[in-house]
């Protein structure tokens, strides 16, 4: 009997000498796993977020937040930052728990103009030389007033007038401004924004405007002449004045 107790003892204290070294590597295993890797910062998604949204409007509604992560699990290209990519749209639909990546994002341009239209509102484009068009010098997200030139239904000649105070310009020929191009940025790499200073050359000018507005614009454009004129950076929009026909222009 007592041969027996002696044995029952000594398997309890082998079972918990075994137990204690198998815990005591796998924490060591751990511990090593833990030192030889490098955590680093990445945003994952908060929530669902749905293909169209914006870099910026991410942070702002809280869709995002900053993770840290062994370097080791992270896909290539995730990001830490949306500075990183700036100015661009998700291009597919991201799960909540994902990890963004520069390679769920475009810019607007190659995502399709749609993104770029501000609710409400639709794009138009026009025609427009370099007379009427500011000299090439209009640039997308610029706002410009329209100033029309029409007959009048009383029969007194053609008036011109500002039939549009204020539209944003959303894109110049087949430019919206945020066309990726081969230029390394300061930073040492990446795609930057095609912000140039020189003028565009382009025959047309898409605007984003409200429903009514696109009605006055397109029957201007196909009935009259329209001008472009550019806003400073200060201003939304101009003040329409009374207008002017042949009689009154000179006064």
């Amino acid at each position: 009997m007592r041969s027996k107790l002696i044995i029952v003892v000594l398997a309890i204290a082998l079972g918990g000498v075994a137990a204690f070294a198998a815990y005591s590597y796998l924490g060591g295993v751990q511990r090593a796993a833990e030192a030889g890797s490098t955590m680093t910062d990445v945003l994952v998604a908060t929530q669902d977020i749905p293909r169209g949204t914006s870099a910026n409007e991410l942070m702002s509604s809280g869709a995002v937040q900053l993770v840290k992560m062994p370097l080791r699990y992270i896909a290539s290209g995730a990001i830490s930052s949306v500075t990183s990519v700036a100015d661009r749209i998700l291009a597919v639909d991201v799960s909540k728990g994902e990890v963004l990546t520069t390679a769920r994002f475009q810019y607007p341009s190659e995502a399709g103009l749609a993104f770029n239209v501000p609710k409400g509102f639709v794009a138009v484009t026009i025609p427009v030389d370099d007379s009427r068009g500011v000299a090439g010098l209009v640039k997308p997200g610029d706002r410009v007033a329209l100033v029309v030139t029409i007959a009048t239904k009383s029969g007194q000649g053609d008036q011109t007038r500002i039939a549009i105070p204020g539209a944003r310009v959303l894109a110049v020929g087949r430019s919206t401004g945020a066309e990726p191009t081969q230029q390394a940025s300061a930073s040492g790499g990446g795609i930057v924004s095609s912000q140039s200073n020189q003028p565009q050359s382009a025959s047309t000018v898409t605007l984003g405007l409200s429903s009514t507005d696109a009605e006055r614009v397109v029957f201007a454009v196909e009935s009259g002449r329209v001008w472009l004129a550019l806003l400073p950076t200060t201003e939304s929009s101009a003040t329409p004045g009374p207008g002017v026909t042949a009689a009154t222009v000179l006064r």
